[in-house]
């Protein structure tokens, strides 16, 4: 008996033991009953081959039908030895034997069938009545069409937010882009304003005042158009065009005594010379309008 250091497992431990020398005490007393055994010793027991008595039970048992009704088939793979011991530890490798096994006795099995004249197909025209109503399969036909629709609404809701991120991005991009040559372009033309440009940053920008007709030709100024320009000019700055500078003010080139010096005119000065007199007011009028009828 194992002596434990613990008293508290010694108990447990010797309970077990008692209980499997009781086990042991009610298999010899159950042998020395049926005679396996005797109170010396194991008996000795001869097994018998009996091959005549073994052969007789067989064909007792045994049914002579044919082969369609067992469709058994024994197929040996001829497995070499060396081989054998790795498979005995692989179950990959058996796996494929009793793959290869079952498909070796399928192929033997179709071409017995089919020389005994049984059909191993289906045919086209087979009709095989349903397990289950046709009102059971429209309603399952019906979800799995709307489980359809709604997993292609999915992924074309799921498309178009990609979309529109990719356009977003996109777009950003572009007014990036835009804003970057506006601001460029805007450096530019500050330098080329104060001389400060290089002369080749000059000769990239280059900006054509000229208009150009749809074929590239450059549209010519009809003689009207020059003639209007030189009277009254074109472009330039239109604020404070007027306004006198200190060269203006002391040039009186241009002063006639005989011009700016005439009294304004008026209608008595205009009647005198024969000229046409002003027409009267429209209250003036109505009264003499009023005046002709009365009399």
């Amino acid at each position: 008996m194992i002596v434990l250091e613990n008293p508290l497992l010694e108990d447990t431990i010797e309970d077990d033991n008692d209980s499997d020398n009781s086990v042991e005490e009610m298999e010899i007393a159950g042998a020395l009953k049926s005679g396996k055994i005797s109170e010396q010793g194991i008996k000795t027991i001869s097994h018998v081959n009996n091959v005549a008595k073994l052969k007789e039970r067989l064909e007792a048992i045994q049914k002579k039908l044919p082969w369609i009704e067992s469709m058994d088939v024994t197929v040996d793979l001829k497995v070499p030895a060396e081989e054998m011991k790795s498979v005995i530890n692989d179950n990959f490798k058996q796996e494929m034997l009793f793959y290869k096994q079952s498909q070796i006795g399928a192929q033997q099995s179709i071409a017995r069938l089919k020389s005994l004249g049984i059909s191993t197909q289906r045919p086209e025209d087979f009709f095989a009545e349903m397990v289950k109503s046709d009102e059971h399969m429209k309603r399952v036909k019906e979800k799995l069409i709307s489980k359809q629709l709604t997993m292609e609404r999915t992924e074309k809701v799921t498309k178009m937010r990609k979309m529109k991120k990719l356009g977003k991005k996109v777009q950003q991009e572009v007014l990036k882009k835009r804003a970057e040559d506006k601001k460029q372009m805007l450096e530019n033309v500050k330098k080329i304003r104060k001389g400060k440009a290089d002369q080749e940053e000059a000769d990239n920008f280059e900006i054509n005042t000229e208009p150009e007709t749809s074929s590239g030709k450059k549209k010519e100024i009809n003689r009207k158009r020059k003639a209007k320009d030189s009277k009254y000019g074109f472009g330039g700055k239109k604020k404070l065009a007027k306004k006198n500078t200190q060269d203006s003010y002391k040039d009186v080139s241009s002063f006639s005594s005989r011009v700016h010096s005439k009294p304004k005119r008026s209608a008595k000065n205009d009647k005198r010379k024969g000229g046409k007199p002003q027409r009267p007011g429209k209250i003036k009028r109505a009264n003499m309008k009023n005046k002709a009828k009365s009399k």
